[in-house]
């Protein structure tokens, strides 16, 4: 009898010791977080990140260079501090942070900076780390690669940060914002830095771009030469853009038949395509978003045709490559028009056709 009291007394110790642990690990709240809980609520019961006594996280307070390299190494779950002094004159040994600083620096993860008057490197651990940083740090320390040939306005491929941000981008842990920027030197808040890093981490957090809208971006990079298809024709064309006008931004489309005069014009109103010094053909209204409906009727007296957004995270290839998070328009023709944040029109598609009919595709774009 005694023996049975003792093993009972002993599975209940071992069961009470069990449980509060679990309970810990799925209660773990802050009082001042209302937005994005799911992804702060999972780095902090993986002891990622750290509130205040208070029972606070701050999550709208600037994260600060050290705040985040500390929260990567937790991630990454390194125990051992013992590095080389990478000789910052900013960060010396005995200082709060340096075994982390030193450890990440080891990893590669960080290298700060080299005043070009002193020569002397410095890593500003209470700096606030800005949204481009960020960019570079997450894609060095899990190895993020990846590249679309899209781009933000605001980060071309002549930035510094152009590797990381398009790498980030690609695996949909950003999707930048609705007018196509990223702000790479915006200053980043603790709970950004949380839900990027939650992102890389865990798949399931990635924004698939479902419920994202568009104010900006659709119109083609002036930046790029673009060569399109006609497939139905086996007519190709390169389209090169040409300065502006008053209308707007001015192209030209070379063939073999000759060449043709295009102009975009965006504004916060929408997107206008048309001939150069001429009429608009097309218009689409901003903000964009999955269902919004339009009208639009080229001269008085013509049909109007009706248009429908039906998707706005579609993933299609043409020979350029493969896209995501493609904006899929469709009218009452069953013409389907696929664009591209950062990039303009990639594809048309006649789905009245059975089979379906490519009618204009993107072949490459440099």
């Amino acid at each position: 009898m005694k023996k049975c009291v003792r093993l009972f007394l002993v599975l209940s110790l071992l069961i009470t010791a069990a449980l509060p642990f679990q309970r810990a690990e799925a209660s773990t709240t802050f009082k001042d977080v209302t937005l994005y809980k799911k992804e702060i609520l999972f780095l902090a019961n993986k002891n990622i990140i750290k509130g205040y006594e208070d029972g606070t996280f701050k999550p709208e307070a600037s994260i600060k260079r050290l705040q985040a390299v500390q929260m990567l190494l937790r991630a990454k779950g390194i125990k051992d501090f013992n590095a080389k002094d990478p000789g910052f004159a900013d960060v010396k040994k005995g200082d709060y942070g340096y075994e982390e600083i030193a450890k990440a620096v080891e990893l590669g993860i960080i290298s700060g900076k080299t005043d070009p008057h002193t020569g002397k490197k410095y890593f500003n651990p209470w700096n606030t780390l800005t949204r481009g940083q960020m960019a570079k740090i997450l894609s060095l320390s899990y190895n993020v690669k990846g590249s679309t040939l899209s781009e933000f306005s605001d980060v071309p491929n002549s930035n510094d940060f152009y590797t990381y941000v398009n790498a980030l981008a690609y695996n949909n842990i950003t999707t930048g914002y609705a007018d196509n920027t990223f702000k790479p030197y915006q200053s980043l808040s603790r709970q950004h830095f949380s839900v990027f890093l939650a992102r890389t981490l865990q798949p399931s957090f990635k924004d698939n771009g479902a419920n994202r809208f568009v104010t900006a971006g659709l119109k083609l990079n002036p930046h790029k030469t673009f060569v399109y298809k006609y497939p139905s024709d086996n007519y190709t064309e390169t389209w090169k853009y040409g300065g502006k006008d008053e209308f707007g931004e001015k192209w030209t489309a070379s063939g073999s038949e000759g060449k043709e005069y295009y102009s975009y014009r965006e504004n916060n109103k929408g997107l206008d395509f048309g001939i150069q010094n001429s009429e608009i053909l097309l218009t689409i209204p901003y903000p964009l978003k999955q269902n919004t409906k339009w009208t639009y009727q080229l001269y008085e007296g013509d049909p109007v045709t009706n248009y429908v957004v039906t998707s706005m995270n579609k993933t299609i290839t043409t020979p350029a490559g493969t896209f995501k998070n493609t904006i899929e328009i469709k009218d009452y023709d069953g013409i389907y028009y696929y664009y591209v944040q950062g990039l303009g029109l990639v594809l048309v598609v006649n789905a009245s056709n059975q089979p379906s009919e490519r009618i204009f595709e993107l072949q490459k774009v440099y």
